[in-house]
């Protein structure tokens, strides 16, 4: 006979501690190995955003239901490499500094976020982002989706890696 949990004990199960939460530095491993410039780590907190198996590769995150959230930790001189989403995205600046890089066809834009700065940027819409800063950026990262696709890079060689990654 099983014994139902209490509240209080369902409760606790939604939660998740920054304490607990492991910097991922291979989420991203496939990028950093085209570009050491690539390197960033992941905290995840709810979903498996870029992973190839959402239901297996939580990581100690909770299960999505309607959006995945994780904090993306980038050294200075470090960047993200343009892609885009299916969903839209959203960059909070937890700490920090950087430069995010928009195009809409051969338009671009420069968007400087700092500290408790936000960004939402519409599905498709091709991005980089750049920690331009002294120090490291911490980024809280939203994906309007419970399981969104991987991302879509501009860079053919990366999504060759992405693929061979699985």
């Amino acid at each position: 006979m099983t014994q139902e949990l209490t509240f209080e004990q369902r409760m606790d199960n939604q939660v998740r501690r920054f304490k607990d939460r492991k910097e991922d530095w291979t989420v991203f491993g496939f990028e950093t190995k085209k570009n050491e410039r690539y390197a960033r780590a992941q905290r995840r907190y709810i979903g498996a955003s870029g992973s190839t198996d959402h239901a297996n590769d939580l990581r100690g995150g909770l299960p999505a239901s309607a959006f995945t959230m994780s904090i993306q930790s980038m050294p200075a001189g470090n960047r993200i490499p343009v892609h885009c989403h299916e969903t839209e995205e959203v960059f909070f600046i937890l700490d920090g500094e950087c430069l995010v890089r928009c195009w809409e066809g051969e338009q671009s834009c420069d968007i400087r976020l700092g500290r408790w700065d936000l960004v939402a940027l519409p599905p498709f819409l091709n991005h980089e982002i750049f920690n331009d800063g002294a120090g490291d950026c911490h980024i809280q990262t939203l994906l309007a989706k419970p399981q969104p696709l991987r991302p879509q890079y501009a860079d053919p060689e990366l999504l060759e890696l992405q693929a061979a990654q699985g």
